[in-house]
């Protein structure tokens, strides 16, 4: 994923907040909990560890949404489906 493309969803959710999967083994493994990182080295480090993000990251045209979110997927599909 692009840093322009993973920019989309910070801009739309709010930041690396919503984004990053606090959850996951990666994250931990990672040592994030720990650590005060700027936004340029969170991109950085999802560049390299794209698990880091809670997925799965879904664009249909405008409409973003973040994990399992089977509602907002719906909501993206047209209306002739």
């Amino acid at each position: 994923m692009s840093p322009g493309e993973i920019k989309r969803f910070l801009d739309q959710f709010g930041g690396f907040d919503k984004l990053l999967d606090r959850e996951g083994k990666e994250y931990a493994e990672a040592g994030l909990a720990y650590l005060r990182l700027n936004d340029s080295s969170l991109m950085e480090r999802i560049g390299k560890e794209p698990k880091l993000l809670r997925l799965p990251l879904v664009r249909a045209n405008n409409k973003l949404a973040i994990g399992q979110d089977e509602g907002t997927w719906k909501a993206m599909l047209p209306a002739k489906f």
